[in-house]
């Protein structure tokens, strides 16, 4: 029997903030119980609605979201968290992992990705709250949220920054073509540094819409990185930049 989740949002970017509120009510049993833009008034948020999830930022006002989950464990809060920050330096994922985050995603996301990190936490919140007193070792492996073993593996697939129509690809989701992804991949491998999705709409004639969904396809399996650049005015532009393990 499915159990509702609930869950709150620690984040301080209204825009972002909004996006997981969208996000989360689009994915079935989960509900918010609320949300707040800074570390402490989120410490007060967990404390009186105890939620069995919380979403958190790593870049907050005052007290920062690894200091929010390390607070979160040593007072035995029975509320897990993922992060979901702009933060993806070897320090901060390793001290988010260290302090308990059941999931890491950097910004920008995809809502594949954000789908794909409540759906493994729905399924660990199901298999504790099954009503077993004792789990098999089959059952505490399988508990393991943050898994990657579905995510494709660039040693036994082909890459798809090097490859061409005639290799034999993995098969693409749909709605996606190999031949429309060999042509945005034979304008990256020109690139250097970060580009934008516009200017490889601009460099293949494809629509800028079209491109962002096959850069997607490629933000997911960890083919690209994704940064915000925030300029002085103005929505923060998207940058994107090919990932050293595809590059050689």
């Amino acid at each position: 029997m499915n159990r509702t989740i609930a869950t709150v949002i620690i984040e301080d970017d209204p825009m972002v903030l909004e996006l997981h509120r969208q996000y989360t009510n689009k994915i079935k049993e989960y509900y918010l119980t609320g949300f707040s833009i800074c570390g402490e008034d989120g410490l007060r948020l967990i404390e009186e609605k105890r939620p069995q999830l919380a979403i958190i930022d790593i870049y907050l006002p005052g007290i920062n979201g690894l200091q929010v989950l390390k607070y979160i464990r040593s007072q035995g809060w029975n509320t897990d968290v993922i992060l979901v920050t702009a933060a993806h330096d070897t320090e901060s994922v390793q001290q988010g992992i260290q302090y308990g985050a059941v999931d890491y995603i950097v910004k920008p996301f995809t809502f594949q990705r954000y789908k794909k990190a409540l759906s493994k936490y729905r399924q660990y919140f199901e298999k504790l709250h099954a009503g077993e007193k004792f789990m098999s070792q089959q059952e505490i492996d399988a508990l393991k949220v943050n898994e990657t073993g579905d995510r494709p593996d660039p040693a036994r697939e082909i890459n798809p920054l090097k490859s061409n129509a005639a290799d034999n690809t993995p098969g693409l989701p749909k709605g996606l073509q190999q031949t429309t992804l060999d042509m945005i991949v034979e304008v990256l491998q020109q690139k250097q540094g970060y580009f934008t999705a516009r200017e490889i709409s601009e460099n293949t004639g494809i629509s800028r819409i079209t491109v962002k969904r096959y850069f997607n396809y490629l933000l997911d399996n960890g083919w690209l990185k994704a940064i915000l650049s925030y300029g002085p005015i103005g929505r923060p532009l998207e940058k994107y930049i090919i990932t050293k393990e595809f590059i050689n």
